[in-house]
Formats: C-alpha cells, sequence, structure tokens
C-alpha cells in the first residue's frame, strides 16, 4: 500500500477505495465471518448496544428456547406410530413399523425403534409430543409451507419472522448482542426482526476475526487497523452525505460484529461439554448450542437446522437413521444442559414442515402431506401426549391427515409460558394455549 495508515485514515474513503484498500488490512486470504457480511448489507440490520466484554454479566435465570427445524418434512406417521390401527397397516403395507418393533408410549401410540433417545427424555417427564399440528388450507410446497411457520402467518408474505418479533416485543437481555444466535451457515427467517442484532456461527472457535494465514505474527495490527478504518467509517460525516448512511452501517455493523466475537469469547471461556455428543451434525451444533446457553452471554434463542427429511424413495432405508440422529442428539444436548444445572431453564421445540401422505407412494417412499407431530423437550415441559393424533380411517378430501392444533397455539403456549409475552404481539391475534409447561 503506497500511503500509510495514518494518512489513508485520515480523509474520507469512497467505495471503491474501501473495498480496494480498506479491506486489505485484513488480508487478501482473510474473511469476516459470515454473520458480519450479512448484517452489514441488511437494510433492516441495526446497531445494537454493545457489551463490555472486561463485564461479567449478571443475569437472572432465564428462560432459553432452543428451535430445531426438522427440515423437509418429517414421516409423522412413521415417527409417533399408531400402531393399534389397522388402517395404517392398510395404507402402508410395505413401510409401517410391526407393533412389535415400536417403543409404545400407550396403548395406541408408540416411538420409532429408532428413537430411544426420545423415548428416555419421555419416561423421565422431559418430552411433550403435540399430535396432529398442523393449519388451515395447508401447503405442500416446502418453501411456501416454510415460510408460514416462520412467520407465523397463512394470509400473507410477512418481513419479519416469530423469534425476531418474540425479540422486538421483549426486553430481556436487550444489551446483550448475543440474546439470539444462529447455528448455521446463514440466519433463518423466524429470526428476522425490526431491531437485534442475531449472529450466525457454525461453532465458538470459528466465531472469530480471521487475519492472514500466512502472517500470523502481523495479526494483531491487521484487526487493529480493521478497527480504527470502520471507526473512522462510521463517523464520517462525508461518507452518510454521499452514501446516505450505508457505508456508516457497514462500518457500525463491523465494529458491533467484532465486540461480539470479544464478547462471545470472554462468555463462554469456561464452558465443558459433560457428555459425550454423538460425531453427527446436528449434534455438533446442539453442542455449540449448549456452550452459548450456559455461558454468561445471555443467549435466549438459538435457531438450529437439520435436513435430508423429504423421504421420497427408499424411505424405509434412511427414515431410522434420520431419527436416530435426532433423537440421539437432543438427548445429549439435556443431558449436558441438565449436567450444567440448567435442566429448568433450557426447552427444545422440534418442528418440521408438514407431515407426509398416508399412503405410501410406488418408490418405497411417502410424499408431501399435512398435519404431524411437534416435540417439545425439556425438564420445565408438561410431559405426555398432547391434542389428538388424527384417524388415519378419517382423512380430509385429499386422502391427507386432518390437523387438530393451530401450529401457532404452540406458538402461543411458548410466548406466554415461558417468555410471559402477550403472544397477541408476536401472532398478531390470539391463539388458544395449551398446558404444555410446568410454572416456570
Amino acid at each position: 500500500m503506497p500511503e500509510n495508515d495514518e494518512t489513508f485514515l485520515d480523509r474520507p474513503v469512497d467505495r471503491r477505495t474501501l473495498i480496494r484498500r480498506g479491506l486489505a488490512f485484513v488480508g487478501m486470504s482473510s474473511a469476516m465471518p459470515p454473520a458480519f457480511l450479512r448484517a452489514a448489507f441488511d437494510d433492516r440490520s441495526a446497531p445494537a448496544l454493545a457489551l463490555d466484554p472486561s463485564q461479567k454479566l449478571e443475569t437472572p435465570r432465564r428462560q432459553v428456547l432452543v428451535v430445531l427445524q426438522i427440515a423437509g418434512g418429517n414421516d409423522g406417521l412413521n415417527t409417533v406410530i399408531p400402531y393399534s390401527d389397522g388402517a395404517y397397516y392398510d395404507a402402508r403395507p410395505g413401510l409401517a413399523i410391526a407393533p412389535e418393533e415400536t417403543l409404545p408410549l400407550d396403548d395406541r401410540l408408540a416411538l420409532h425403534p429408532a428413537l430411544e433417545g426420545v423415548q428416555s427424555l419421555y419416561e423421565r417427564g422431559d418430552a411433550a409430543i403435540v399430535l396432529g399440528v398442523g393449519y388451515p388450507n395447508p401447503n405442500r410446497s416446502h418453501f411456501a409451507s416454510m415460510d408460514v411457520w416462520h412467520t407465523a402467518s397463512t394470509d400473507g408474505w410477512s418481513e419479519t419472522g416469530w423469534l425476531g418479533r418474540l425479540l422486538d416485543a421483549t426486553r430481556y437481555e436487550q444489551e446483550s448482542l448475543w440474546r439470539a444466535a444462529n447455528v448455521g451457515a446463514s440466519a433463518p427467517r423466524p429470526l428476522t426482526s425490526a431491531e437485534p442484532f442475531v449472529p450466525s456461527l457454525s461453532s465458538v472457535p470459528a466465531y472469530v476475526l480471521q487475519t492472514d494465514p500466512r502472517h500470523p505474527a502481523d495479526g494483531e495490527r491487521r484487526v487493529t487497523n480493521f478497527l480504527r478504518l470502520h471507526a473512522a467509517q462510521a463517523a464520517s460525516l462525508a461518507v452518510q452525505a454521499e452514501y446516505g448512511g450505508q457505508l456508516a452501517l457497514v462500518s457500525e455493523t463491523g465494529l458491533q460484529a467484532y465486540e461480539s466475537t470479544v464478547a462471545l469469547d470472554a462468555a463462554t471461556s469456561g464452558y465443558e461439554a459433560r457428555v459425550d455428543y454423538p460425531d453427527t451434525p446436528v449434534a455438533r451444533a446442539l453442542r455449540t448450542a449448549a456452550e452459548l446457553v450456559t455461558s454468561e452471554a445471555g443467549t435466549g434463542i438459538v435457531y438450529v437446522t437439520t435436513g435430508g427429511f423429504d423421504t421420497h424413495s427408499n424411505q424405509a432405508g434412511q427414515h431410522g437413521e434420520l431419527l436416530r440422529v435426532v433423537g440421539d442428539a437432543v438427548r445429549a444436548f439435556h443431558d449436558d444442559i441438565a449436567a450444567h444445572g440448567m435442566a429448568r431453564e433450557v426447552t427444545t421445540l422440534a418442528w418440521t414442515e408438514f407431515g407426509r401422505r398416508v399412503r405410501e407412494n410406488g418408490s418405497d417412499g411417502t410424499d408431501h402431506g399435512t398435519a404431524g407431530p411437534l416435540f417439545l423437550f425439556g425438564r420445565s415441559v408438561r410431559g405426555g401426549l398432547h391434542g389428538e393424533q388424527p384417524a388415519v380411517g378419517d382423512l380430509d378430501g385429499n386422502g391427507d391427515l386432518k390437523y387438530s392444533v393451530d401450529f401457532r397455539s404452540v406458538y402461543a403456549s411458548v410466548i406466554a409460558q415461558l417468555f410471559d409475552t402477550d403472544p397477541a404481539d408476536v401472532l398478531g391475534g390470539p391463539y388458544e394455549e395449551l398446558p404444555l409447561f410446568e410454572a416456570v
């Protein structure tokens, strides 16, 4: 660089120079974590209050929600099995699970034999299964149905997600940069909100401002220059006048994101997993969730996504393993949380965008359907079965299961009973609450 750092930072920097020279401070091979860049170029992003990394947060006991999205449309009938219903076996001569192979819940319903992890949580009262969850006029498109669940709206597109609106509606831990987090590559729609900064990370060690690995001794200077550059840009009236504040927002978000790396490192430094997690992507993601929620970062919502459940063909050969991976990961997560003394503070909500058709198809699989079970895990849940199992012999006009519980009733119960917030402020209207939680 022909100019020294002081000269470069002493005058406003235009967009071309910022890209060509400014980002050179962090090295040609280095990069901000993806969450930094996504937030920086999102017009809805707003600067959050800084967290002083030198101070430990004095936080009260809090309720934490971990949302586990099971993407692809899980087959609810082979997850919670109506093993006493002959119509189930008539509809699925090749895919139905034999009664003697199931894990009975009562004299009518049973879990898939691969769900031993879920069974263990259920038997100790730490699992609630809500039956027949769906919504009016269901959509079998993955994207449209996920939009419905993400936004809690069935009548049109919404700019914000239901969890984002929950963040907007409650002031809990508002000074923390880690009120909510996504464990994954991109921020999911449910966390889209008007105000809070929501970082995405693959793991805690990976959430750092990376510098050029070819010059490790120069890393500290590059980080310092990065911060000075963004501080100058954020304060530059000339830049704000020329670009309408967008470059200033980029710089403020960059500073804010760097603060979040420092805060996270300080808050999670004492975490140790107290169980052995399976070596699977979803288990590693839930281990990161445990690291966040047991820390002093003030995290109240964590989002995790796992996929692969779109079982149009050869379902018998893959569905059981998919369920086993999820069930074992959830059990390890809640065992770890309990070992950290937070069993009553942490709840996991596991959902999928739709169930599968009742009848198996010609490819030894099942196609997109409608209603299915939803799972809640944690010491605060009112364990057991909730709602009514849809009757396999009483289908709707399309040959699909009839829903009995609107998914927004589950959301309303979570919002009111865990977060002490009026569900109407988040969902836009009243929905029947279900007795899903003990007093918290």
